[in-house]
């Protein structure tokens, strides 16, 4: 993918663009198109977002940078910023690596399914 996409553009401009595209979307289409088509962005979206945070979650744990300021030991006084929870960067590294095998497995599997599915 190209590494300048999306442009380095100003955030209002970025958003204009896209009510443009909308206004211009909207023209030909009847409602019930709008919506699907609607639907399907929101969809893409979600979907963008949705990987985008798991990204997120797993290079935090990585980093080991994953504050939760609402939890009992912070609001009992104890630091975010200490590591007194027992679990050592090796084990967080460990969990987080059985997590991205189990992914794999699950991807691996509807991608199986997808194909039986397919030669039917």
């Amino acid at each position: 993918m190209l590494n300048n996409f999306p442009p380095n553009i100003h955030p209002t401009t970025y958003n204009l663009i896209a009510v443009a595209i909308g206004l211009v979307l909207v023209g030909d289409l009847s409602a019930n198109e709008q919506n699907s088509l609607g639907n399907w962005f929101m969809l893409l979206g979600q979907y963008l977002d949705t990987n985008a945070a798991q990204q997120q979650l797993i290079e935090s744990r990585l980093e080991n940078s994953n504050i939760n300021i609402n939890s009992h030991k912070h609001k009992n006084g104890g630091s975010p910023f200490t590591s007194d929870n027992n679990k050592s960067n090796q084990n967080q590294r460990m969990e987080v690596e059985f997590l991205l095998d189990a992914i794999d497995k699950i991807y691996q599997e509807l991608n199986n399914i997808k194909e039986q599915i397919n030669e039917d």
